[in-house]
């Protein structure tokens, strides 16, 4: 019986292929969205992390609770006591991600370090494959600086070889023993590479200066402890450490952060709006091909009636239209996963470079997004053929069959399809709602003045060999002659230099007190920003001198301590005082304030101008810096030119993330601008979809009606009049949908907060635009079904009847 069915189904929709078209489609294009954002969202958030135990692993945040700034690192002075007092964690240590330099026999090239303490690799559960790895005396003070090799860098670099264990590697500036050979594929964090791990030095005891070195820590929690049970315990060490170290340790908060929100970060959120938004869009397509489906059933009720009246019982029929509606439900579903397939790589390809969350690079069909997409095929072939069965009615056999002529549904029927059609309004008006806020936003983002100048200025994060500058005085050398050459370059117009490249999110923060406003006793000084800084760094950037000097010869090694702050920060701690002349305490030292600039939005486009503290580059320039090029044309194209200027002064210089600092600027607001346009597509989508719904069904419903518009037009209505009445009831379903649609997006919207700059989750603006252009849309869909029924010929209409 069901091979009977399942045959009749396959020829019924090879019959009807203008049906069969649509309802595949619509669906097929609802499954595949569906399915192609699901493959993201299982391998960045749902596929396990590739470390034992990955759901006890934590890390430790920091929160200034005076300003709300939350670093993701934790000062050496409280680390050192945490590691000590913790009760949570059964591994618990430090680690840092960095690039380094290998010298060798051969060229210097590039590789990704991870700088861990035994606690940390124990953590993470890295067992080496030769060897062994760090272990806790490694750490110590003075101890000698050792080396595991990864190993992808080991089969690449070695040849395997098993001999480079014990063997002496030069890294940057130190030599270090190779001990060990980690696992194949450990990399830490997921999300980056990792060719060698280096033993971290720790201090034997907290400094003095608490917060002088910062680190980032990780923890596996105890086997029957949970996160909440370490939030619990580092929240009773904040407390007892702002006890004993006021100083440095007022209002700091440590918590932790299960590993995978830490790597994710706002990239969940981004992924569950986008799989709430194709989930919305196929409820859209499943109300359209419900529609369809109840329009269908119209022309099928005698066929069901003739069925019933020669003993069919309603569950031998609802068999049936099961049937047919999972065969058009799976071929809606393969189609689906074959726009997925396309749709994955299209989704990847779009997501920024600089979002290097976990699982990203790895995203594919897999098992689990086949049983995902499986599962949602049979869900919606189960709620067609319910539906479907739902039409069949026993009672009204008799009156299909005396009344042969006449192919009219029932009211239920009838407000069943206009129920379906607002559902599919307030649905798109949901996602006109969200792509509106985000267009706001993205626009408000774009718009920022980041407090510098982007355009034809090129970034490029230079090393040197660290023995060959191993000094300052080598290093000043260096760089007085790269910088001269770069200037002779016809196109170049500044050179500067820094450590933190703006709009990369970076929060470093230090302490600022005057010597003349000391900080009481047992007081924290409050944090501000930092950056170490060229003079040419200013100039090149565009970056304002709003009083004082920039840095230059007289801040080398040796003058007299000198520092810039922004306006925002001169503004804060000074007021209408000027800053220029005034020290500050930098440690036991002092520093004179030189200069004051324009404030810059350091960490990102919706990071309002914060204080901000600038160091001179000149006093001790570091073998690993971030070099500002002012350019007169595209940036781009003296690239080349610029590092063979300064690879004629040193032929080993290494040069890594070089890019035009408008490209920075764009990157800081892609993930926004994927958001935007996906959510976009989507509501463009759904609009569509609705526009289409509501023309079926007053299409059909004009259809339904001809008689009695005919009978109207024939004792006198006016074809205005006809075209009225049909507008009237297509307008009343839109404002139905259109007002639902506000309600949920208002409250939909809510969780769109944290994403959102310069525009409220309940802009009315926004509200009122979604809700009019889906008014519009609809209007527009129901004027071709109201002109065909102003048109009909009572006379041809009545003879018919």
């Amino acid at each position: 019986m069901f091979l009977y069915d399942l045959k009749h189904a396959v020829r019924r929709l090879v019959r009807e292929p203008g049906f069969t078209f649509a309802a595949v489609l619509t669906l097929a294009l609802g499954v595949g969205a569906n399915v192609a954002v699901f493959a993201v969202v299982e391998a960045v958030l749902l596929r396990p992390l590739p470390y034992v135990a990955a759901d006890r692993l934590v890390v430790l945040n920091h929160r200034d609770q005076r300003t709300g700034l939350t670093k993701p690192d934790i000062a050496i002075g409280d680390y050192i006591d945490m590691a000590a007092r913790q009760t949570t964690f059964e591994a618990f240590g430090g680690y840092g991600s960095t690039q380094a330099t290998i010298y060798g026999p051969a060229e210097p090239y590039r590789v990704a370090m991870l700088v861990a303490t035994s606690g940390a690799l124990d953590a993470l559960g890295m067992r080496p494959l030769l060897g062994r790895g760090v272990r806790p005396e490694d750490s110590h003070q003075g101890a000698a600086p050792v080396l595991v090799l990864g190993y992808d860098l080991w089969q690449r670099r070695f040849g395997g070889d098993s001999s480079v264990v014990g063997q002496s590697i030069k890294i940057d500036n130190e030599r270090r023993q190779v001990v060990g050979v980690a696992p194949r594929g450990f990399v830490f964090p997921p999300n980056a590479g990792t060719d060698v791990i280096a033993s971290m030095t720790v201090p034997s005891e907290a400094p003095s200066q608490r917060k002088l070195f910062w680190t980032l820590a990780v923890g596996k929690v105890k086997q029957g402890r949970s996160v909440a049970d370490a939030a619990a315990d580092l929240a009773t060490m904040s407390r007892r450490m702002e006890t004993d170290h006021p100083a440095s340790n007022q209002s700091s908060r440590y918590f932790a952060v299960p590993l995978r929100d830490a790597l994710v970060g706002n990239t969940k959120q981004a992924l569950v709006l986008l799989l709430a938004a194709v989930g919305v869009v196929l409820l859209i397509a499943c109300a359209n091909v419900a529609n369809l489906l109840l329009a269908r059933s119209l022309a099928r009720r005698r066929e069901m009636a003739v069925r019933i009246a020669v003993g069919a019982g309603r569950g031998r029929l609802a068999a049936q239209l099961l049937t047919e509606s999972s065969v058009l439900a799976v071929v809606a579903g393969l189609v689906g996963i074959l726009i997925a397939h396309w749709g994955t790589r299209g989704l990847v390809a779009l997501v920024p470079q600089s979002v290097t969350v976990p699982g990203l690079a790895d995203v594919r069909l897999s098992g689990a997004v086949l049983g995902f997409s499986l599962g949602l095929t049979m869900l919606t072939a189960l709620g067609f053929g319910i539906m479907a069965a739902l039409t069949v009615r026993l009672e009204t056999v008799g009156n299909t069959l005396v009344g042969a002529g006449r192919t009219s549904i029932s009211g239920r029927a009838r407000r069943a399809m206009g129920g379906l059609v607002v559902a599919e309004i307030a649905f798109a008006v949901v996602l006109l709602i969200g792509a509106g806020l985000i267009l706001r936003t993205f626009a408000g983002l774009v718009a920022v003045d980041p407090g510098f100048q982007s355009e034809n200025v090129l970034t490029t994060e230079l090393t040197i060999p660290f023995d060959r500058y191993a000094t300052n005085e080598a290093r000043e050398g260096f760089y007085a002659s790269a910088f001269a050459a770069l200037r002779a370059i016809p196109q170049v117009k500044e050179v500067g230099a820094a450590v933190i490249v703006p709009l990369t999110g970076n929060n470093w923060s230090v302490p600022f007190e005057r010597t003349d406003q000391p900080v009481a006793a047992g007081e924290r000084p409050p944090d501000v920003g930092w950056q170490v800084a060229s003079g040419g760094f200013f100039k090149a950037l565009g970056i304002p001198l709003v009083a004082g000097r920039l840095f230059g010869e007289r801040d080398r090694q040796g003058g007299a301590p000198a520092v810039i702050v922004s306006d925002a920060l001169e503004k804060r701690f000074f007021g209408t005082e000027s800053a220029v002349g005034h020290q500050i305490k930098l440690g036991k030292d002092r520093a004179e304030i030189v200069g004051v600039v324009g404030s810059i939005r350091r960490a990102s486009l919706s990071d309002e101008p914060r204080a901000d503290l600038y160091f001179p580059f000149e006093s001790s320039p570091s073998p690993q810096i971030t070099l500002f090029i002012k350019t007169a044309v595209d940036p781009a194209l003296e690239t080349t030119a610029v590092q063979q200027a300064i690879r004629r002064i040193e032929p080993n210089a290494l040069f890594a993330a070089t890019r035009s600092m408008a490209d920075v600027a764009d990157e800081s607001v892609k993930v926004t601008k994927l958001v935007l346009w996906l959510l976009g597509i989507f509501a463009v989508t759904a609009l569509v979809l609705a526009a289409v719904g509501i023309y079926g069904i007053m299409a059909y419903v004009v259809r339904q009606q001809t008689k009695e518009i005919g009978t109207r037009i024939a004792l006198g209505a006016l074809r205005s009049d006809i075209l009225r009445l049909v507008l009237k009831d297509g307008a009343r379903i839109a404002v139905a949908g259109a007002t639902l649609g506000v309600v949920v997006g208002l409250a939909a919207a809510r969780s769109l907060g944290s994403i959102l700059y310069g525009v409220s989750a309940s802009d009315p603006v926004i509200l009122v635009a979604a809700a009019l252009v889906l008014i519009s849309v609809t209007m527009v869909a129901c004027w071709v079904p109201a002109r065909r029924a102003a048109s009909v010929d009572p006379v041809k209409t009545l003879n018919d009847q």
